[in-house]
């Protein structure tokens, strides 16, 4: 029988959610937002119901899973009510705000035994997919340094916050950026990288980092850290910059992660996250046996479709999903850990909870 979902949250990030959803044949039976006129049109084109509150979702016995694309303040106890109810849960990044709470909702799925996914969809890119494949058959030998990076760009905000819009400052709370997000460029762009430090590396066991804060800012506009890992030494930086034309299609974007073996290299340039549709990643592949580099070229294809998909294929059929719950935990413990290191310039060693 196919899934029966309810998504919480209607705004921009959920419209990369409803396509997966959607072709992997799940049934959205709810959309719920505090702005109906958000929801409506998800809502007329699924036949949903649409509410405001979270909990009619959650606790309709009819609904096997939930899509929480609402802002990450409320993940938790969005999450966390799901799962009291049997809900299997999708979440997107980052699964909450801090370490402690996302272990928590961890701790709670595994001991109800449903399904928890971080929507860390980057893993699902085809160029990441194959620099797996490549990394774990051993073409490029032992791994012995890894650089990975996300310099976005954000306008020019080192000379100060602008008095407006996203990242201005607000007298009685938050810019828009952090009540939204969190924070800055770590948490916006830096997450998603640093999950695939994760991904290829595995859990990095200690970091020594750094960070800055445009003058009148409350979020961070750089990011940098030297992560030690099982598999060597990661290079993490994360970057908000006013420069539009860098990067490998030249739109201002330049992401992109290299592993550097004993046998060969890899270089995955990767593509902006909401251009889905018209814009794709690239990998290239260097043997050094035969002294040759080779070019991988995919289509446009969204990783959000295949990630959900494959989340959703998992637990319909009652199999393990394609990733770890504690995906989002291992992430926001690594963004407390360069955060603290900053602060006291000090390395820090992860404590890994869970």
């Amino acid at each position: 029988m196919a899934l029966r979902v309810g998504v919480i949250g209607c705004g921009g990030i959920s419209r990369f959610h409803f396509p997966g959803l959607e072709r992997a044949g799940a049934q959205i039976r709810w959309v719920c937002d505090l702005d109906e006129a958000a929801a409506e049109p998800w809502r007329a084109r699924y036949g949903a119901r649409y509410t405001d509150d979270f909990h009619d979702v959650t606790a309709d016995a009819d609904v096997d899973l939930i899509d929480v694309t609402a802002i990450s303040r409320v993940h938790k106890v969005v999450a966390l009510d799901a799962i009291g109810r049997g809900k299997s849960v999708i979440c997107e990044k980052t699964l909450t705000e801090n370490p402690t709470d996302s272990a928590e909702i961890v701790v709670a799925a595994r001991d109800a035994r449903v399904a928890l996914f971080t929507s860390y969809m980057k893993r699902y890119i085809p160029a990441v997919e194959e620099a797996k494949r490549l990394v774990e058959s051993g073409a490029i030998g032992s791994v012995v340094s890894t650089s990975v990076r996300a310099f976005q760009c954000w306008g020019d905000l080192w000379a100060g916050v602008p008095d407006e819009g996203f990242f201005a400052a607000v007298e009685d709370g938050p810019s828009e950026v952090v009540r939204r997000y969190g924070g800055g460029i770590l948490v916006c762009g830096g997450s998603h990288i640093l999950d695939l430090i994760g991904h290829f590396l595995g859990r990095p066991h200690r970091l020594f980092a750094t960070m800055h804060t445009p003058p009148g800012g409350d979020f961070d506009v750089q990011a940098s850290a030297l992560c030690e890992t099982e598999r060597g030494i990661a290079h993490f930086e994360a970057l908000a910059h006013p420069l539009q034309r860098i990067g490998f299609l030249r739109d201002g974007w330049d992401e992109r992660v290299e592993l550097l073996g004993t046998k060969g290299r890899i270089e995955i340039l990767s593509s902006s996250w909401n251009d889905v549709d018209t814009k794709a990643s690239v990998l290239k592949y260097y043997d050094n046996a035969s002294a040759r580099e080779t070019e991988y070229r995919y289509p446009p294809e969204s990783p959000f479709v295949r990630a959900i998909g494959r989340f959703c294929e998992a637990v319909e059929g009652g199999g393990s999903p394609p990733q770890s719950s504690a995906t989002g935990y291992d992430v926001d413990e690594l963004i407390s850990c360069i955060k603290q290191s900053a602060e006291t310039g000090a390395a820090v060693v992860p404590e890994w909870r869970v």
